[in-house]
């Protein structure tokens, strides 16, 4: 039987309370997705918004009284992820993406989209209801980290097992 070719990396949007159980937390629902950034199988995008809250994220109260190192905190960001100035849709006619309840979390669906990840993977219930439409509509995913996991480790093995 050939080798056949990797698949490549999938680009992902993460939005600030799944970085910080990433890079605070150490939550085991994401050390995959860490394990995943480190082994570049896969593809974490960031935009100057989306930083620039996580930075302003990081000096918050309960993270300065934990003693949270933020200068270390945003060079794994850095490391983990590649920073992009995603274009607007080309299609002017294109529909437009559907407004999130949360108007903080709008970037992440604009990131997403503009940027063409594969997956948003988020926590908050407001973005995650725009999952089937987004999916539907605008070709990416839109999960919590838990499924997320599960279906891009599936996808590892479903390769692994055609190798």
């Amino acid at each position: 039987m050939e080798n056949s070719p990797a698949l490549p990396a999938l680009h992902v949007v993460l939005d600030s309370n799944v970085w910080i159980d990433i890079l605070v937390f150490d939550d085991p629902a994401t050390r995959p997705i860490r394990a995943a950034l480190e082994a570049r199988t896969l593809k974490a995008l960031i935009d100057a918004r989306c930083l620039n809250e996580l930075t302003r994220v990081l000096d918050y109260p309960q993270f300065v009284r934990m003693a949270v190192d933020k200068a270390a905190a945003l060079a794994t960001l850095a490391r983990l992820s590649q920073l992009v100035a995603p274009e607007p849709p080309e299609d002017a006619d294109e529909r437009p993406l559907p407004k999130c309840r949360d108007r903080d979390d709008q970037k992440f669906l604009e990131l997403a989209h503009a940027s063409k990840a594969d997956w948003l993977v988020s926590k908050d219930r407001a973005v995650l209801k725009l999952a089937r439409r987004t999916a539907r509509d605008f070709g990416f995913r839109i999960a919590q980290p838990a499924p997320f996991v599960e279906v891009f480790e599936a996808r590892a093995l479903a390769q692994s097992s055609a190798v």
